[in-house]
């Protein structure tokens, strides 16, 4: 498969990025229930796995003993990917394909044949969810500025901090306040991320709370899920979420559904 270079700046409406500015608070984890409940209701999507930095997002999940292409095999100074080619070689995750990146095993991509790949499978499914970590090596990806953003913040005081001051770098100077909100405010959430082990949410921030620090909306809130975290560290998998979780993970899917105006798929249901 080959990847093509200096291929011209074109918006990629339906991806999805997720992030955070810290690692370890679920983003991997929320990207693949993500995916799973758009694809249970009939959007078809593809996951991909863009963290460099960490990757493995097909260990997490239990697939990484599947036969498949993983990113850091697809690799070529010149040419084009074939979306449909690429979608033929991926592994699959409880009906999702799935691209994952391993860097312990293969040399990572050039940002530029990530982009190429995610563009590629844009083009043959009807969501592209991407899960960039803390977006390390990704920062030149011009394309990708204009996907739906799924911000991860943890529910901290220090998390909230962080999170501001990545908003406050991230914005365009040259953009006023009333422009930025205008261009993002429907193709960018923020998802609230209950840290674990905290006893009776003592050190959790309340929701409104987070949101006046943030001047934003928070979409979802994510609580901790001790069950979920331990299957996934004894390797048995991503089960589904519990039924606050589950509630929390369809309002964030509505959200993603409108913004992808995809709005005759059922909101909040599964085909039967």
């Amino acid at each position: 498969m080959v990847a093509e270079r200096g291929h011209a700046v074109r918006e990629l409406s339906n991806v999805v990025i997720v992030d955070s500015v810290v690692a370890g608070v679920g983003v991997s984890t929320l990207a693949a229930i993500l995916a799973r409940e758009l694809n249970e209701r009939g959007l078809k999507c593809v996951l991909v796995d863009a963290d460099l930095q960490g990757g493995g997002l097909d260990v997490l999940l239990g697939v990484e003993n599947e036969d498949g292409s993983r990113l850091g095999e697809i690799s070529a100074p010149l040419g084009t990917i074939d979306g449909k080619a690429l979608l033929r070689e991926l592994p699959v995750w409880d009906g999702v394909p799935l691209l994952s990146c391993d860097p312990w095993k293969t040399e990572n991509p050039q940002s530029w044949e990530v982009q190429a790949c995610i563009r590629a499978l844009s083009q043959v499914r009807s969501a592209v969810i991407v899960d960039v970590g803390q977006g390390n090596g990704l920062q030149d990806l011009t394309e990708l500025r204009q996907a739906i953003r799924i911000n991860v913040v943890e529910m901290t005081v220090l998390g909230l901090a962080r999170a501001k001051a990545n908003m406050q770098s991230q914005r365009n100077p040259s953009d006023s306040i009333g422009e930025h909100d205008v261009a993002t405010q429907e193709r960018e959430f923020f998802v609230g991320m209950q840290p674990r082990g905290t006893i009776r949410d003592h050190g959790v921030t309340a929701t409104e709370e987070a949101a006046e620090y943030l001047d934003c909306d928070i979409a979802a809130v994510i609580t901790a899920d001790a069950k979920l975290c331990s299957e996934l560290l004894e390797g048995l998998g991503l089960r589904k979420p519990n039924r606050a979780n589950a509630k929390a993970i369809a309002t964030l899917a509505d959200l993603i559904q409108e913004a992808l105006e995809e709005k005759s798929v059922n909101h909040g249901t599964r085909p039967a």
